[in-house]
Formats: structure tokens, sequence, C-alpha cells
């Protein structure tokens, strides 16, 4: 009897780490929303004039653009590729091509979410997706950078105007 009653609470404690750790992943909202990349593929489908605009900006191949840079170093990866060090961003060519530059979740965040509200729902869709901020720009675009250019949010957001969408 007092086995049974042993693999009952032994079965029960285990059953209660699981969830406290997934219950601790849906609050981080890592299993809720992840990086999805190929935005040529993904994201041109609804905003095909804005991944044209992206596909003129540096931006687009900075990874490749990176790599033959001859003082490219490992820590530069992350602001040359979508999500590095977050949960399901890029982790290598191999296991990650898709999120190699820096694509629109670079600057939007990740788009799963974005992707599995119905189209027909406009607000829900723009509430998936972040608004790009100054300290996001300022991530990369930063003294740390041995390319480092003086960066005025003021003058990206001008120079962005032409990726917004249109009011219809």
């Amino acid at each position: 009897m007092i086995r049974k009653f042993g693999w009952i609470a032994s079965l029960l404690i285990v059953a209660m780490f699981a969830w406290s750790a997934f219950s601790a992943e849906q609050a981080s909202g890592a299993a809720a929303n992840e990086y999805v990349g190929d935005n040529e593929k993904k994201c041109a489908l609804c905003h095909k004039d804005q991944v044209a605009e992206w596909k003129k900006w540096p931006m687009a191949t900075s990874y490749d653009t990176a790599k033959k840079d001859k003082t490219f170093e490992e820590k530069c990866v992350r602001c040359h590729v979508t999500g590095y060090g977050e949960p399901g961003g890029f982790v290598s060519m191999e296991k990650t091509p898709k999120l190699a530059n820096v694509q629109c979740e670079a600057c939007h965040g990740p788009a799963k979410e974005h992707l599995a509200v119905p189209l027909k729902d406009v607000e829900k869709k723009r509430s998936t997706m972040k608004k790009p901020t100054e300290a996001n720009c300022k991530a990369c675009h930063n003294k740390d950078s041995p390319h480092y250019k003086e960066f005025k949010f003021a003058d990206a957001v001008k120079a962005l105007e032409a990726h917004k969408p249109k009011k219809k």
C-alpha cells in the first residue's frame, strides 16, 4: 500500500515540475511566437512593396557582406542576422539559413503569431507585430560596431518612408 502511494506521489511531483516548466515557457512567450524568416516568401505575400524596398537596403544582404569583411567575428553575427540569441532566432547558416540577413522580424519581432491570424482580422494582425523603436535600431547602430557612423533615429524614419504600408 505504501509503495502504491509512493508511486502516485512521485508521479504527482514529476507532473508538477513538468507543468511549471511548461508554464514558464508559455509566460516567456518562447513557445507562442517564433521567428519564421524567409520574408521574400512569407512577408511578401501581403507586404510586397515593403519587401521590395527592403531588398534595396544593405540589410537585405548584411550577412554576406559581413562575411566578406576580413574583420568579421562571431560577435558581429547578431547584427547581421535575425533573432540571434533569442528563442527561435538565428543559430547558424547550417541550422537556420532562413534567418540570415537583417529581415522584417529583426525590426518587427517574431512573426509566427502574425502569420496565424486570419487576414480579415486586421487589428489583431497589427497587434502581433511591434513597431520599431530607437532602442531597437541602436542595439546594432552603436559605437560597439567597428563600422559605426553617427545614427539619428529621425533620419532613419524619414529614409524608411517608402517602406511604410499605404493606408487604404
